[in-house]
């Protein structure tokens, strides 16, 4: 009876990852968005395009396979789509807004680059 039990808690804390792993990323999304519009405070309907914007990238991208490492092909192909995002975003942007953006994006590239060890 003890090894049943070790083994639905195992399977348990298994199924646990995945959701835990979309969790993450979804947390992260969310975190790249606020360090985005960090000072930038959107209208309703700038938030109702940016939504928009977002959900139909996100749709393009698709979901990325967990565990596999995506080829250079794919890995080109969302990085084409992440600066389409990004531009698609910036154009929602009054001209006022639009140089704090920038300088959220150029913070967020710094940061990424530090982390990885100055590459």
């Amino acid at each position: 009876m003890k090894i049943r039990a070790a083994l639905v808690a195992f399977l348990l804390a298994l199924m646990a990852v995945p959701v835990a792993h979309v969790q993450e990323r979804a947390q992260g999304g969310e975190r790249r968005m606020q360090m985005m519009f960090k000072d930038i405070t959107l209208t309703a309907a700038q938030k109702t395009k940016v939504d928009s914007i977002i959900a139909h990238y996100r749709a393009e991208m698709g979901p990325m396979n967990q565990g596999t490492r995506p080829d250079s092909a794919a890995m080109a192909h969302r990085r084409t789509l992440m600066q389409k995002q990004t531009a698609d975003i910036r154009a929602q942007l009054t001209r006022e807004q639009q140089p704090v953006f920038d300088r959220n994006l150029e913070g967020m590239k710094n940061e990424r680059q530090r982390r990885q060890g100055g590459q």
